[in-house]
């Protein structure tokens, strides 16, 4: 992108300049009053004037801007349709027939476990077959290994998860959004936690200036840990305040919770966030039914989603459903988080966290980081 200056006596006269010469691609960056001579041979003659500074994207930078564009909107509406085709799917009959066929004895236990837990039947048959081999002697499908890890093999071929990938990526801003309730402030403040203690610097930002006691109740998880905090009411604030942590490897954004069936509410946060380069993280509580799940997927999809984050894991009794969500969108799984408690009760996303919920283990917080 290259820059040029523009010097006009009004604002009016400066926005017709800008359009009349370099059309509708240019991208104001700046502006200040000047003091400029009015005749040159009249030095002591000085006149105010505006001086703007405009970006003008060089051709192969705009291709490349709207392709971008093209993927996100394309990205956006294979989730949406995704978790409209699964909304049918469950508002229909469904279908109840024997799903175990041809399974041995502990691949059907294993079946019933995982259904009992919340697990779709024909997800969950999808899912073991992968996990199993055809046995001769026994004539059916059986596990070729130990349990756990064919289920892990199986789940990591059907359902992204990227907990500990992510610690490594080069992500530099994550925006969590969802549903009002589903405890978005709480995992930024455990998220911001996890990643210090990796080694990132880390800044928080949050936009949820609505709700009384918000901000407060994340400034006071951040002063603990010493990390940067900005609170941005307006989009130029928001902008400003990413500008401002500049110096940082992470930044974690608060927004407040948006109700999916406030049109209004989700069109505000989306002039906040169209200009903002980050990874958009969908919240929903793992209490809620897969029905409202979908449903909020839909209407939170006018953003490019980038995964999930599922919260309440210890407020459910059939966590398969975001085993489910997590199969039918393919959308990817940051973290789980298992309680309230300030760093502590959350899990990054991994298969052994996984396995364990279909196998009706022990799911509490086992550690920050977990293993794959």
């Amino acid at each position: 992108m290259r820059t040029e200056k523009i010097i006009a006596g009004s604002l009016q006269e400066a926005v017709e300049e800008l359009k009349k010469t370099y059309g509708d691609n240019a991208v104001v960056l700046s502006s200040r009053i000047i003091r400029k001579q009015r005749w040159s041979f009249l030095p002591f003659f000085k006149t105010t004037m505006l001086e703007i500074t405009v970006g003008i994207p060089e051709e192969e930078d705009f291709k490349k801007e709207v392709e971008n564009r093209v993927k996100e909107f394309e990205r956006a509406e294979m989730v949406r349709r995704s978790a409209e085709e699964a909304f049918k799917t469950l508002s229909g009959d469904q279908d109840t027939s024997d799903v175990g066929e041809g399974l041995s004895l502990r691949a059907r236990r294993v079946l019933s476990r995982m259904v009992y837990r919340g697990v779709r039947k024909e997800i969950a048959r999808k899912i073991l077959e992968e996990a199993c081999g055809y046995d001769i002697e026994l004539g059916m499908l059986d596990f070729k290994d130990d349990i756990r890890e064919a289920l892990k093999d199986s789940l990591r071929r059907n359902i992204v998860l990227e907990g500990n990938s992510f610690q490594n990526g080069d992500l530099k801003v994550i925006v969590l959004i969802g549903p009002t309730g589903v405890g978005k402030t709480t995992t930024i403040a455990k998220l911001s936690y996890i990643f210090k203690k990796t080694g990132k610097r880390v800044g928080v930002i949050t936009l949820d200036s609505y709700r009384v006691g918000a901000v407060e109740q994340l400034r006071s998880f951040v002063s603990v840990m010493e990390l940067p905090f900005k609170i941005a009411e307006t989009p130029k604030d928001l902008m400003k305040s990413v500008d401002e942590l500049g110096d940082r490897d992470l930044i974690l954004v608060d927004t407040a919770g948006r109700s999916q069936h406030d049109r209004f509410r989700l069109n505000e946060l989306k002039v906040f966030l169209e200009n903002l380069k980050a990874g958009i993280y969908l919240t929903l509580s793992a209490n809620l039914s897969e029905m409202v799940m979908y449903e909020a997927i839909m209407q939170f999809g006018i953003f490019p989603i980038r995964g999930l984050i599922f919260s309440k894991m210890d407020e459910t009794s059939y966590p398969g459903s975001v085993i489910n969500v997590a199969y039918r969108t393919k959308l990817p799984v940051l973290c789980f988080t298992t309680g309230q408690t300030v760093p502590d009760d959350i899990v990054m996303a991994d298969y052994d966290y996984l396995a364990s919920l279909i196998l009706e283990e022990d799911h509490e917080f086992r550690s920050a980081g977990g293993t794959s």
